[in-house]
């Protein structure tokens, strides 16, 4: 690499900078890696961290090419605030040191608005000898010797107030922490909270960023100051006020945020979920780059982690994950809990994801038919070149390589289907997502005055029909009259009534009832409005009136009056209602052109809107243009994706800037073709709808991006329709380099539009893997491998007629998977009630087992106004057997008499609809999983602790005269690092007088871990327990291997072949990773043959209280 610079990065814990080299491709987020990995601040948490300028209020947005900046110093900070500092201590320990440094240094230097001398000098002053008293922790200086250096640690404005009276104050105060601290035996870490926790009292709004911008409000300019704050109480987000007023404004939260255009002359615009865009001008092109890439990383951080709200400002980290379909450091638990929600574990199905850990380093999770839980595989990035799979000695060029590789039959690991990043994926990426309720900020002015807010049922005798306007609609099911609906005297409103005709009326009453509940909870400029429905004489739906008509016919009528720009805000429209649709997750399922309606047109704008997509009806081969190829074999299935309906989308598009053409070409699709470049199309749209027609449905451009891009072509390219101040407040040829820029001395060009801001630091993000119209491709099929060969090769390339053949992955797809569910639980939340006036609302299964499953919930006190509580609720599976039933009802008698802060808490009994079992809910799932997700990092004190809590939890059963007959790592839930839990008593007895149970009935039973002579003689007791932890044990320090017999590797799960090995003697070996002293006093005792030698739980907690001494 030829390295032709160095800058210099200052980070918290050192006066002198660090000196890095840099070329000409390297970004501010590479330096932002590097210093994070330098400081081992983990890849889940580097997110928080930006560069910003030294000794400036100007950040530097990642993706910005550091080569030509004239000012070659930064400055490494935590931009990106969490809700609570807490959790960042949880989530990553050093990035939580490197917060506490950077607040404890801006306390020092004056640099926090909130902290003034004057309202706070006596907390000041605390604070500053509670920061000596960690440093004598830390670094066992005596107190002598940081008393007299006190000046470090005391904020310069006390110093400047009491040169000469503080030393005093300071001795007092630090003999009183002393004090209180030798009863309590607190640590560094200890203090470092405390000193976090009064700054978190004393200023809330530290890393609240300030900007002044200009507004643009009723035709004028007015100056303004920008506050950004996600966790306002009162305004979260970006709220602003006036220079001459006191008066705060809101002006959205990050959750309204839609997209981002920037202008090259210092304009943005901010599209809202709700209300109408805001248009913001700042002073400098870097403070309007730091003001966009605040609002994007909290964005990415709080909202949607893949998305980017600017298209100027794409991550480049992002971009490349997206490329290969890989998430980024989400962990194995949202890992495992993706496979099992999105595939239910499908043998073939994986999910490649970066090491939440460690760089250079990602984990692939592959489900496989002989486990219910994926499986893990480590990928290692060599220092060069070249990644290494699964610590083999071969070396692969690239993951691709590893990921086609793996896809030929017969290889051990088999892959055939990836899961890619959701932009709905709520992972541990989301940071900075916080429970509160935001500010809701919908805006009255987007609603039509006096109508009401959702549907209803609408009386007939208020409406009236103009019977001579009707239009019969396609599919011949409905007609729409033209009318009005008269609401009150005097006030009346132009409605379109779309009434069933009488043959259909029986057959689509339950279809249209289902669609109003739908649609009901749609409020868009850019949908036709639903007012209600009719149910009688006749049964119809009450809509918004838009008189221009269908936008195809208008098209065709009136095309060589509109520009280009009239059809890119068209454009605009559509691709803004589909998004609206999807944000509440409404499938359309049929849009066309002529779905669309004008709703008006001036010399400054087109508006139209989408319209409902009818009922359901039968595909034809005149719908072809518009059907997506995977929905060939199953053509209702284009009513159930959004890749679908984005396919739609890209003709749709095609048949706009056709003037409404309808497509003529013949089926020609599944050889790879698409429809060509219309005449008077820009190569930018017409490479969006490239985008929306991919053949990889994964791969096609989402709703949300799509509406970003054409409002950037809108905005940015096109200057924008709309006619605002700023145009009148700069002198025409007045070029933007001659601006006031409040002498930049960086400035920024932008590669994805004709517009340049003259600048020495280079923001080049044109999207890599976008369609090149200049290059050929070779017909190749299309399937999981071929995605994979195109992004090692960093192309995505399309002529203008011909795309990759997608024959091939046809035989492929399975799209069963991406229908709606029928189940009553899956496809919607269900209320249940919960005994003691409670509510338990279920979200999604998170684990199934033979006979049950596990639905993750929230329970909700309807008396108490309180937060609800996470759950687990447990319940059968539809088909299971009468048997079952008994069990669980056994489990639930059983688990009510219990309670013990090692067993999982049973909630309550939800009797209604069916019986199911509410439980707490523990975050980490199951010892099995947690093995095998954390193995790299686990020691044996921490899987000591795990066996101490399993050991207290199983005396207490029996204590209780309980044998719980199932113990396995796989029933063992982890609360956290330092705590389990025991849970699934679903084989569970209550033993007799003579302290055992006698199996009773034949069923599937757990073998592998069953003692002598419960294999023999069906005979459990707490000592057939004690051999149980005992294998329990072996999966423990195996780091999650199946305990199979070294002589039964083939037959582990015959029961004869398994009771003969060990009535000759065999037992488990002692695991690689396990200490010899854990195997022979713990485990191999647990054993023994005759069963009253085993050990006692209660000796089994003294063996492993003694042990542990030993790894502290």
């Amino acid at each position: 690499m030829d390295y032709s610079k160095f800058i210099k990065v200052y980070d918290i814990f050192s006066p002198e900078p660090n000196r890095l080299a840099i070329d000409k491709q390297t970004r501010a987020e590479d330096v932002t890696i590097e210093l994070c990995q330098k400081l081992k601040i983990k890849p889940i948490t580097r997110h928080l961290f930006s560069l910003k300028f030294y000794n400036t209020k100007e950040w530097v947005s990642p993706a910005v090419k550091l080569i030509d900046s004239k000012i070659p110093v930064f400055e490494l900070r935590l931009r990106f605030k969490v809700p609570d500092f807490l959790k960042l201590l949880q989530v990553d320990i050093e990035a939580y040191n490197y917060y506490f440094h950077q607040v404890r240094s801006d306390v020092l230097n004056n640099k926090v608005a909130d902290l003034s001398y004057d309202k706070y000098k006596r907390e000041l002053l605390g604070m500053g000898v509670a920061d000596m008293y960690r440093v004598i922790l830390e670094t066992g200086v005596s107190r002598c010797d940081i008393e007299s250096d006190y000046k470090k640690y005391i904020p310069k404005e006390v110093l400047k107030h009491h040169r000469f009276f503080v030393k005093r104050p300071i001795h007092d105060t630090l003999n009183s922490i002393e004090n209180g601290a030798k009863k309590g035996r607190h640590d560094s870490w200890y203090v470092k909270k405390e000193y976090l926790k009064q700054f978190e009292d004393l200023a809330p709004n530290y890393l609240c960023e300030e900007f002044t911008a200009s507004i643009d409000e009723a035709n004028s300019i007015r100056p303004i100051v920008l506050k950004v704050n996600p966790y306002d109480k009162d305004f979260p987000g970006v709220k602003y006020l006036h220079d001459s007023q006191k008066q705060i404004h809101h002006l959205c939260s990050i959750e309204d945020l839609c997209f981002i255009t920037v202008r090259s002359d210092g304009t943005i615009e901010i599209a809202r979920k709700n209300g109408v865009p805001i248009y913001l001008k700042f002073g400098s092109i870097l403070t309007m780059f730091s003001f966009v890439s605040l609002l994007d990383g909290y964005y990415r951080l709080a909202i949607k982690w893949t998305f980017n709200l600017s298209k100027d400002l794409l991550t480049p980290s992002l971009e490349k994950l997206y490329m290969i379909k890989c998430h980024g450091p989400v962990g194995g638990e949202f890992s495992y809990q993706k496979l099992e929600k999105m595939r239910n574990c499908k043998p073939g199905c994986y999910i490649l994801r970066e090491s939440e850990m460690s760089y250079n380093q990602y984990y692939l999770d592959v489900c496989t038919k002989n486990s219910t839980k994926p499986t893990t595989y480590k990928i290692d990035k060599l220092i060069g070149a070249g990644f290494i799979f699964n610590e083999e000695e071969k070396i692969y060029n690239s993951l691709q390589e590893i990921l086609i590789e793996l896809r030929e039959a017969g290889r051990t690991v088999y892959l055939s289907e990836c899961i890619p990043p959701s932009e709905y994926d709520v992972s541990p990426l989301l940071l900075c997502r916080s429970d509160q309720s935001h500010f809701d900020g919908n805006d009255d002015e987007t609603l039509p005055l006096a109508l009401p807010s959702s549907p209803q049922i609408i009386n007939t005798k208020e409406l009236q029909i103009f019977k001579g306007r009707k239009k019969e609609c396609k599919g011949n099911m409905t007609t729409v009259y033209q009318g009005v609906w008269r609401r009150k005297k005097r006030r009346k409103v132009d409605i379109a009534l779309k009434v069933f005709k009488p043959e259909n009326k029986s057959d689509y009453v339950d279809e249209l009832l289902e669609m109003m509940g739908h649609w009901s909870s749609i409020q868009s400029p850019a949908i036709v409005r639903i007012y209600g429905i009719t149910l009688n004489s006749p049964l119809g739906m009450v809509l918004e009136y838009l008189p221009f008509g269908p936008l195809d016919v208008y098209l065709q009528m009136n095309g060589r009056y509109l520009k280009e720009v009239d059809l890119v805000e068209a454009a605009n429209y559509l691709a803004t209602a589909l998004w609206n649709l999807e944000e509440v997750g409404i499938v359309h399922g049929n849009v066309r052109c002529h779905k669309l309606l004008v709703a008006a047109r001036t010399d400054t704008s087109f508006v139209v809107r989408l319209s409902d997509p009818g009922l359901t009806r039968i595909y034809t081969d005149h719908d072809i243009h518009w059907l997506a190829p995977e929905c060939y074999p199953m053509q209702t299935n284009a009513h159930t994706t959004q890749a679908a309906d984005v396919w739609s989308l890209g003709t749709s598009l095609w048949e706009i800037f056709s003037k409404g053409q309808t497509p003529s070409i013949p089926d020609f699709y599944l050889s790879g073709k698409r429809l060509p470049l219309p005449r008077d199309c820009s190569m930018d749209i017409y490479q969006l709808m490239l985008r929306c027609w991919n053949a990889d449905a994964q791969r096609r451009k989402k709703t949300q991006e799509v509406m970003r891009d054409v409002n950037h072509l809108l905005y940015q390219v096109f200057n924008s329709r709309r006619i605002h101040s700023y145009s009148t407040a700069l002198p025409k040829n007045k070029s933007v380099s001659s601006l006031d820029l409040n002498s930049d001395s960086t400035s920024i060009s932008i590669a994805t539009s004709q517009t340049t801001i003259s600048s020495d630091l280079t923001l080049d993000v044109s999207i890599t893997g976008d369609c090149n119209m200049n290059s050929t491709t070779k017909q190749t099929s299309w399937g999981e491998s071929e995605w994979l060969i195109a992004a090692t090769q960093e192309l995505y390339q399309c002529t203008d007629v011909h795309c990759p053949d997608i024959s091939a992955m046809m035989s492929q797809l399975d799209l069963s998977s991406d229908t709606t569910s029928l189940d009553s639980v899956t496809s919607l939340q269900g209320i249940f009630e919960l005994e003691g006036d409670c509510n338990v609302v279920l979200q999604g299964r998170i684990g199934q087992g033979f006979y049950g499953e596990v639905y993750k919930g929230s329970l909700e006190q309807l008396d108490k106004d309180t937060e609800p509580q996470l759950v687990a609720v447990k319940k059968l599976k539809s088909n299971s057997l009468s048997a079952s039933l008994q069990d669980f009802e056994r489990e639930i008698d059983i688990m009510k008499k219990l309670k013990h802060e090692n067993i999982v808490q049973i909630k309550g009994v939800i009797q209604e609809p069916e019986v199911s079992l509410v439980m707490e809910f523990v975050p980490h799932g199951s010892l099995q999983c947690y093995l095998k997700i954390n193995h790299d990092r686990l020691k044996p004190k921490n899987l000591l602790t795990f066996a101490m809590d399993v050991a207290k939890g199983m005396e207490y059963l029996g204590q209780k005269n309980i044998v719980h007959r199932d113990l396995a790592a796989r029933n063992i839930l982890v609360c956290s690092d330092s705590q389990v839990k025991i849970s699934d008593f679903g084989l569970a007895q209550v033993m007799g007088s003579n302290n055992y149970y006698i199996l009773k009935t034949n069923r599937e039973l757990p073998i592998k871990w069953y003692a002598l002579e419960s294999l023999r003689d069906g005979k459990f007791s707490t000592r057939s327990d004690v051999w149980s932890y005992g294998v329990t044990l072996f999966e423990m320090f195996s780091l999650g291997k199946d305990p199979q017999l070294p002589s039964l590797v083939d037959h582990s799960t015959d029961q004869t072949m398994l009771l003969a090995a060990l009535e000759d003697g065999e037992r488990l070996p002692c695991p690689n990773q396990c200490p010899q002293q854990i195997y022979t006093e713990l485990m191999f005792p647990c054993w023994k043959r005759e069963s009253r030698l085993r050990p006692t739980f209660t000796h089994l907690i003294s063996a492993i209280s003694t042990i542990l001494l030993l790894h502290i």
